[in-house]
């Protein structure tokens, strides 16, 4: 009789202890795959950041070009041949340095005016001059990487066309870039030893990469995964599978720019972004190991303890004494609830974290240490769990705690509900994991992608975003709105005479006296370099957009004290006024780029508008 009793028991016992290391495994095995997909998606969060810092680069070069490029056209169509490229590029009429030559080129593809030396170079077999000679589109073309005629060396032309009077072609304005201008971002973006920053076009000749430190262009990129997806997808994340010539496999981020035939990628490599994953998958399976062998170790002597016909009240105390170690030694914070929110006990680790002893935790409840705005999500949270069969009831949630020293803490709080023999429930655990830093660094991140890091004025995502909410306010309501470029005159000689350092320290001078200029609904931003943009708000007329201007010129023309010693400097300022100058985004920020270059053609520490001012 004992024996026929004892098979059932030990069979019972066994089968367990296989579901409980079956779940133990289960559970580790999810977490291994939760933290490493928490890892990608943190990862592909990071590069679409850093994919929309470069783009902006990118940007802010084609812009310069775009710029440059207009202004050459237009005094060559006003003086002909005769223009001094050189002469410009030396007194810094034309001051972008990351153009190597600037050249004028007429319809027989003959150079009538260069920024260098050329001797004669025909022109006409180039991608760009045969592009724009067939098409008559204003627009910046920018070109395969071409070995220069003239330089000798590896380059992208950038050209704009030159239209005749009656409409026909007149020949093209190009300006050539080193293509390691364009992948030099990875100076301020670690991308890791094996990362990778690309500009692609749309035609599938690569532009531009640095692959692993190194840098290379001109190769074919139809072939690979994200520009296979950006006809459909213009933004997007994906793991590529070593696709590339070094066979590393990474983690990539694309965007495909607006108003230019190009796109931009950024990838991470795989190993590198999930290293610290896979240290803690070597732990948690050690951990999972052990505690197999400890159920199975338990198990084996349970059976033994009953095959000795040990009381079961010996059984219970061994099995309440595991209880006890295994809740506070807990690497998580564990504590029990009361259905109406009281704090019935927690563990060592529960206590450390929100600073209170297991004494006056007892005292409080898990609303008054929460944050007030918060509590009635936190009572909605734990009424969810509480209910009977709620397919509402969420599994965990993101909250926060005030630690007794007035602190926030992020938690990850997963609630499940202790029920007695009749179903009713008696108590909660919750199991809280430390998120705090993560939140962290998802703001720094979030602040990052939207503003200058060296004055903390919005960047120009941030300034393009406000001005399009400005302009749909002022279309529904009817009201005005103003555009201003500023460009700082003589802030090169101070950057080169007192060092990148000084020029850092009279940026964030300037951005101070220019919020200082303005009221709080509108927006000051970094546009680049020395430009700084404003976005006027609700004006009650234009002449107020003259007005601040005006104070703009009188506020940066004041000593800046910069080491214990001044400097000057001067604005030269443009404006457009909504809708006087143009009644979208990119014909108000192209007429008051154009005003600006008046203000400082005309001489500089000046205001211009960008066309008439209605009244």
């Amino acid at each position: 009789m004992r024996k026929r009793t004892g098979i059932p028991l030990n069979l019972f016992i066994a089968l367990l202890c296989g579901l409980g290391v079956a779940g133990l495994w289960l559970v580790t095995l999810q977490r291994v795959v939760f933290e490493r997909e928490q890892s990608i998606a943190a990862a592909m969060k990071s590069n679409t950041h850093l994919a929309i810092a470069y783009e902006q680069q990118v940007f802010r070069t084609l812009k310069a070009a775009e710029q440059v490029a207009a202004f050459v056209r237009e005094q060559y169509l006003q003086k002909g041949p005769d223009i001094d490229l050189w002469r410009w590029v030396e007194r810094q009429t034309i001051r972008e340095s990351m153009f190597t030559i600037v050249s004028v080129v007429d319809e027989t593809g003959q150079i009538v005016s260069s920024s260098q030396p050329t001797g004669r170079v025909n022109y006409t077999d180039r991608e760009f001059f045969q592009a724009h000679r067939t098409a008559g589109e204003d627009v910046l073309f920018v070109s395969r990487p071409v070995l220069g005629r003239v330089s000798g060396r590896w380059q992208i032309p950038m050209s704009l066309r030159i239209s005749r009077p009656d409409g026909g072609f007149g020949g093209v304005v190009v300006m050539s870039v080193d293509p390691a201008n364009f992948t030099a971002f990875d100076r301020h973006a670690d991308l890791g030893g094996q990362g990778l920053l690309e500009l692609t076009g749309l035609d599938g000749a690569v532009r531009a990469r640095k692959l692993g430190g190194a840098d290379s262009f001109g190769m074919d990129a139809r072939s690979l995964a994200w520009f296979r997806l950006q006809p459909t997808s213009p933004e997007g994340e994906l793991i590529d599978h070593r696709s590339l010539e070094d066979g590393v496999e990474r983690i990539i981020s694309y965007r495909r720019m607006a108003g230019y035939p190009l796109m931009v990628v950024v990838g991470t490599a795989y190993a590198e972004e999930l290293a610290l994953v896979s240290q803690r998958r070597g732990s948690y399976l050690v951990m999972a190991g052990s505690a197999t062998a400890v159920l199975v170790l338990f198990a084996s002597l349970l059976m033994l303890v009953l095959a000795r016909q040990r009381t079961a009240a010996d059984a219970l105390r061994a099995s309440e004494a595991v209880f006890r170690a295994t809740f506070h030694q807990a690497a998580m914070g564990i504590a029990h609830i009361a259905p109406d929110g009281r704090i019935l006990g927690a563990n060592e680790k529960y206590c450390q974290m929100l600073g209170y002893d297991g004494d006056e935790l007892r005292e409080r409840s898990v609303f008054e240490l929460s944050d007030a705005d918060s509590q009635d999500e936190i009572r909605q949270f734990l009424a969810s769990r509480l209910a009977e069969h709620s397919p509402l009831a969420a599994p965990e949630i993101e909250k926060t705690y005030r630690r007794k020293d007035g602190s926030t803490l992020w938690v990850c709080e997963a609630l499940s509900v202790v029920t007695d023999a009749d179903g009713k429930a008696e108590f909660l655990v919750a199991v809280a994991q430390d998120i705090t830093a993560r939140k962290a660094l998802e703001a720094r991140l979030s602040h990052a992608a939207l503003h200058d890091g060296l004055t903390g004025l919005p960047n120009r995502v941030m300034f393009l975003d406000r001005l399009d909410r400005v302009l749909e306010s002022a279309r529904r309501h009817g009201d005005l709105a103003a555009v201003l470029y500023i460009d700082l005159d003589g802030f090169k000689a101070v950057n080169d005479s007192r060092g990148h350092a000084a020029g850092d320290a009279l940026l964030q001078q300037v951005a101070r006296r220019l919020e200082g200029c303005v009221r709080a609904e509108d927006t000051v931003a970094r546009l680049g370099g020395d430009e700084f943009g404003i976005v006027l708000a609700a004006l009650a007329r234009t002449q107020d957009c003259e007005a601040v201007g005006r104070k703009i010129i009188q506020a940066l023309a004041r000593p800046f004290l910069l080491d214990e010693s001044e400097v000057c400097i001067s604005a030269s300022v443009g404006a457009v006024a909504y809708p006087a100058h143009g009644e979208d985004t990119r014909s108000l920020l192209v007429n008051a780029d154009t005003a600006m270059y008046v203000a400082k053609h005309a001489g500089k520490n000046r205001f211009s508008w960008g066309g008439r001012p209605a009244a």
